[in-house]
């Protein structure tokens, strides 16, 4: 199952490249410009938790299920550090209307896929798999993340989006670790494996899916450059 985790750096780096990191990277945005991003993810970091708990409660190995379930206590209250976070900065919580708008459509897409990968998993394998492409996936995010509010120096007010988080999520590499042992145990076949290797895929799509509705949401550097010279 080594495998699996050159497969899973390599989505990693193709996901690097997703427009939403490359529009960070610009320094062109300020703290209410990134606001629309904590803004318009809310509708996933809100349904995280439930995946987290049902694809848990569909793991039918003890020793397995006693792993994961400790990487899901040390998940829970992150949601409280993304509502600390719209207070900081001075957003409201999206109400029913505003998750279920067309500017949360792109979130609300790759939340139900990621979803139905929980139910579509018919082994222990594929379950784990979903824990360690979420964390693969989040690992880029929270990175990028992290870094755009140090550099803008909003590290003080923000957790969720900050290396307060980031420094959370970096500590399951131990997590990572022990699973991936686990999955060691695993001798699948090339049917098998491959179909490990599409769930990645959907699953990695989904999150593609979801940082270019971010994206969108941004303005581009072109009219935010015009906006500074007419100021």
């Amino acid at each position: 199952m080594m495998i699996t985790q050159e497969y899973l750096k390599a989505k990693q780096n193709t996901l690097k490249n997703n427009q939403l990191f490359q529009k960070l990277n610009s320094s062109q945005y300020k703290l209410n410009e990134f606001a629309v991003i904590a803004h318009n993810i809310s509708f996933w970091v809100m349904s995280f938790q439930d995946l987290l708990r049902i694809n848990l409660s569909r793991i039918t190995d003890r020793e397995y299920y006693q792993i994961v379930q400790q990487h899901f206590i040390e998940d829970l209250g992150h949601e409280k550090w993304f509502l600390h976070d719209l207070k900081m900065m001075d957003l409201e919580q999206p109400n029913l209307q505003v998750l279920y708008s067309k500017p949360h459509a792109a979130v609300r897409d790759a939340t139900f896929s990621l979803m139905s990968e929980v139910f579509r998993a018919n082994y222990d394998y594929e379950r784990i798999m979903i824990i360690l492409t979420l964390e693969s996936a989040g690992h880029v995010f929270f990175e990028y993340i992290a870094n755009f509010v140090e550099k803008h120096n909003y590290h003080h007010e923000l957790k969720y989006f900050s290396n307060h988080h980031l420094g959370v999520e970096k500590n399951h590499e131990l997590f990572e670790e022990e699973i991936q042992a686990c999955l060691n145990n695993f001798q699948l076949n090339y049917e098998e494996l491959n179909k490990l290797f599409n769930m990645i895929d959907r699953m990695f799509q989904a999150f593609e899916l979801m940082f270019d509705g971010l994206a969108i949401a941004l303005p581009n550097t072109r009219t935010l450059e015009a906006a500074i010279n007419l100021s």
